[in-house]
């Protein structure tokens, strides 16, 4: 079990960003914030991690990790107008392997650093 504790994630330039612990839902999902400059607190970046284990009869554990970063208007910086989101959700079913969840978390790593998903994200184009 990870320690809920500061994590560093690297932007696009790039440079690090710190996030801390805000706390933990009744659902196990915690979250992390980024300190603003702004002091506005609409302008924070955030991150969360839940992981569901199988319950109820269920052979799956869900993973979701979620980023999600404001969209400010660009005259005040004080009103957000919208949200960039990106969130893996893993399904890991009960007998999966330590090294299938790790190529799992591989693939997809290296999936979303690929010349096809960075130019859909960065450049909004798609495969042809």
């Amino acid at each position: 079990m990870s320690a809920f504790a500061n994590v560093s994630l690297m932007d696009g330039v790039p440079v690090a960003h710190s996030f801390s612990p805000s706390g933990i839902d009744q659902n196990g999902v915690a979250r992390l914030y980024e300190a603003t400059l702004t002091g506005s607190l609409d302008s924070r970046n955030a991150i969360s991690l839940g992981v569901q284990l199988p319950k109820n009869g269920s052979q799956v554990a869900r993973v979701t990790a979620k980023v999600v970063i404001p969209v400010m208007d660009n005259v005040t910086l004080l009103t957000k107008v919208g949200e960039i989101i990106g969130t893996a959700t893993f399904v890991l079913p009960k007998t999966a392997t330590a090294a299938q969840r790790a190529d799992i978390l591989a693939y997809l790593s290296s999936f979303l650093a690929s010349v096809p998903v960075v130019a859909a994200v960065q450049d909004l184009e798609s495969i042809y």
